[in-house]
């Protein structure tokens, strides 16, 4: 019985491949990194890999084959903090580590 039931759903290879190696089904990325030879381009992600400086997506990169590229250089990198460093934004930034500091101390 159960051999029979294995001929009626056969398992594709190719879905447990694509789900052991985080493959996007059809997903873009643009490449953001000023100095990357394909700034400004859309790529097409094969998979997300995981290493060790972060999130990185497989992409195609066309003659030059496919390639890694670290998801912070993309348009999919988080966004960048919502107001700019100021020096005020530094001293309230310095009296709540003073803060926390005395805290510990005393």
């Amino acid at each position: 019985m159960q051999s029979s039931a294995r001929s009626e759903y056969p398992r594709n290879p190719q879905t447990a491949r694509s789900r052991r190696r985080h493959e996007v089904p059809e997903s873009f990325v643009t490449v953001t990194h000023p100095f990357h030879p394909l700034s400004g381009r859309r790529l097409r992600v094969l998979f997300e890999r995981k290493l060790a400086g972060g999130l990185a997506v497989s992409c195609e990169g066309g003659p030059l084959g496919s390639l890694m590229v670290p998801l912070a250089w993309t348009d999919r990198a988080p966004s960048a903090a919502g107001a700019p460093l100021t020096y005020e934004v530094l001293i309230e930034l310095a009296e709540a580590v003073s803060a926390v500091k005395s805290r510990h101390e005393g």
